[in-house]
């Protein structure tokens, strides 16, 4: 069972969901644009993270002929690999985002394009998932999050100028500061997500139902416990033959199959993280009598047993890519 002060901070079922993604926002640049102008991505690897400072633009998905208007203050949130256009009127011509390599460099993070017009200023940056975050957020996730200022919260438009503020003047320690200011946009637009019901499917959609997100979060909470039907519908403070149904309508998936692979998420983070625990510890804390059986579970999920696991995780870890560094030759990669 988990200590009282862990079950207090995963009573959100969103707290135990953050707790298992590890996430790194990098700003690629600041690009002051005059209008005309139009920029095209054949899709970022991560998620693709635009903020407009000043001005206004217009972004557009190739996959959904879906156009949103954007403004100063609003953030919008491209999931990885969809194709998408951001110009200033619909009507404008287009490049592509690695034209801007050869754009005139005002400093060593901001460039300037486009015409004599109306001027806008777009921080472009993205959202980079490890390989567990990805999986689990991908498929829940929007093609686009638009977190508009119209609606925003003074919280919201605070971090758009704090992060705007950091990225035109960094002072020492940016590059936590940015990262950190990514992380809590991101989390706004999972809120945004599961107040408008826009999630696709799956977990974060269920959020939104406050009686299976009582489930989730019990689960999120204490992954190892024995876990039955029966008990989480009590959890729900539904009868057991509502839940079991509302429950695989909303989430996807039926009750027990979530709680199994709920708990092989918690132990494929632990296993990344931590190097000391011993798969007997670790199968007593998602809920298995002994290291054999979460092992043969755990390799039923993942395709390698636990320990193969642990050692690829460590290699990948030694060979991580760099991060970007603006935009340019660092100009989001397919």
């Amino acid at each position: 069972m988990v200590d009282a002060a862990s079950s207090h901070a995963h009573a959100d079922p969103l707290a135990g969901v953050l707790d298992l993604v590890r996430l790194r926002g990098t700003v690629l640049g600041v690009a002051e644009l005059g209008a005309p102008w139009g920029l095209r991505s054949p899709g970022f690897e991560d998620l693709a993270v635009h903020i407009v400072v000043r001005g206004g633009a217009h972004l557009e998905l190739a996959s959904r002929r879906q156009s949103l208007a954007l403004r100063a203050g609003n953030v919008a949130l491209v999931a990885a690999g969809q194709v998408h256009a951001i110009r200033d009127a619909p009507r404008s011509g287009v490049v592509s985002f690695r034209r801007l390599r050869r754009a005139p460099r005002v400093d060593s993070r901001t460039v300037r394009w486009g015409g004599d017009g109306p001027r806008t200023t777009l921080v472009v940056g993205c959202l980079e998932l490890d390989a567990a975050g990805r999986d689990l957020l991908t498929a829940a996730l929007p093609p686009v999050v638009h977190l508009p200022a119209e609606a925003a919260s003074a919280g919201q438009l605070g971090l758009v100028h704090a992060l705007a503020g950091e990225v035109a003047r960094p002072g020492l320690g940016a590059e936590p500061v940015l990262t950190r200011l990514a992380e809590l946009l991101f989390i706004q637009a999972l809120r945004t997500c599961i107040a408008a019901g826009t999630a696709e499917h799956g977990w974060l959609r269920a959020l939104a139902d406050p009686a299976i997100a009582r489930a989730l979060a019990a689960v999120h909470a204490d992954p190892g416990a024995d876990w039955t039907v029966a008990a989480l519908a009590a959890r729900a403070g539904m009868s057991r033959s509502a839940f079991a149904p509302a429950f695989h309508r909303l989430v996807g998936e039926p009750p027990l199959a979530y709680v199994t692979t709920w708990r092989m998420r918690t132990a494929a983070r632990a296993l990344k993280q931590d190097a000391a625990v011993s798969l007997k510890e670790l199968a007593a804390r998602v809920g298995y009598g002994s290291d054999e059986a979460f092992s043969r579970a755990f390799k039923n999920w993942a395709g390698a047993p636990p320990g193969q696991y642990r050692r690829a995780a460590r290699e990948a870890r030694t060979e991580a890519r760099p991060h970007h560094r603006g935009l340019g030759p660092d100009e989001p990669r397919r």
